[in-house]
């Protein structure tokens, strides 16, 4: 899911939005200037917890599936 080429990969950024590298430098690089940027920057760690749920829903019929 950390490619970016990958459909899903779009669930983890309001996540990776808070991570930083041992630098303390956001693993997203410098956001894109813009309204949009501005909004989603602002209001990204209201999104977490759907993100969180909708990752293990994701993972969840590939976890039971490996236990069988």
């Amino acid at each position: 899911m950390l490619d970016v080429n990958n459909v899903n990969h779009g669930l983890l950024l309001p996540i990776l939005l808070h991570c930083r590298d041992d630098q303390a430098r956001p693993l997203l690089g410098p956001p894109r200037s813009g309204r949009k940027t501005e909004d989603f920057l602002r209001n990204a760690y209201l999104d977490i917890p759907a993100v969180v749920e909708a990752l293990r829903q994701h993972w969840m019929p590939i976890r039971y599936a490996r236990d069988r």
